[in-house]
């Protein structure tokens, strides 16, 4: 087993889901910074979940819902004007 894996074996304990059913770790970059002398490692830790699902709106039902508001504006604005 390399660092990387331990690493994110690690991680998965620490964070604990216990649903998981993948879990991922990259190295997004690497940089040393002058002013403190150090290098600076920025990594990305991502895990999905069992019971996650991806959420998305009806785009069809928005539309209908615009449509309904805009009548009922164009109604009122029919009344007024008489």
């Amino acid at each position: 087993m390399n660092k990387w894996n331990r690493l994110l074996a690690t991680l998965d304990q620490l964070f604990g889901f216990k649903d998981q059913k993948k879990s991922t770790l990259r190295k997004v970059s690497q940089t040393f910074d002058e002013r403190t002398n150090e290098h600076v490692v920025v990594i990305e830790y991502r895990v999905r979940r069992g019971g996650d699902g991806v959420v998305t709106k009806n785009r069809k039902q928005k539309q209908i819902s615009k449509l309904k508001l805009l009548s009922k504006l164009a109604a009122q604005a029919r009344a007024q004007g008489m």
